[in-house]
């Protein structure tokens, strides 16, 4: 996906603010200001990302009220949506996802799990 000029402008005004509100940036603990200020940049961009991870997750649309279980390949009913922690590359945060129950192996299962749990 490639970044639009309307997002960067966004961007760009966000880091404005960010800058302002936070004031100078501690590079007693740091290589150098520079790294301190890649440091801060990098500790915002894992949150963003984190946030843009756990709003998107919840805003999948569930399409079916049935879903088929995958341990034995019957239907299984759906029960909800459920929060799970979850590690991405940028670090830990919680998605939203639907849960499903399989009456006949008696187990939750969530479809999701399918293809983020290599």
């Amino acid at each position: 996906m490639a970044t639009t000029q309307e997002m960067k402008e966004r961007i760009a005004a966000l880091a404005r603010e960010m800058v302002e509100e936070f004031g100078e940036v501690d590079d007693s603990d740091a290589l150098s200001w520079l790294d301190a200020i890649e440091s801060r940049a990098v500790e915002i961009g894992d949150a963003v990302a984190a946030e843009l991870v756990k709003q998107k997750s919840a805003d999948r649309p569930v399409e079916e009220d049935e879903s088929t279980c995958p341990k034995c390949g019957k239907l299984g009913q759906y029960r909800g949506q459920r929060e799970r922690p979850l590690v991405t590359r940028r670090g830990a945060t919680t998605i939203i996802e639907p849960e499903y129950f399989c009456p006949c192996c008696r187990k939750a299962f969530f479809p999701a799990d399918q293809s983020d749990r290599r």
